[in-house]
């Protein structure tokens, strides 16, 4: 259970982390801001990504597991 809470943390704090540089609260120097917006962007679409694919392994894993038991 702990790996789960875990992962999910994980995941959430690269997209707070994206949503952080959209907003300009994290700056890293005298950058592109286009830049960084475009960084939190691609942020953003990498922890949604990772946690649909997360979700969608652990659905497969249950019907596998589902499935050894019958």
């Amino acid at each position: 259970m702990f790996l789960i809470i875990l992962n999910y943390t994980i995941r959430i704090g690269i997209i707070i982390l994206g949503l952080l540089l959209i907003a300009g609260i994290i700056d890293f120097g005298e950058g592109d801001r286009t830049m960084m917006r475009a960084f939190g962007v691609i942020c953003i679409l990498f922890g949604i990504y990772r946690i649909a694919i997360y979700r969608m392994q652990q659905k497969r894993y249950s019907f596998m597991e589902e499935k050894e038991d019958e």
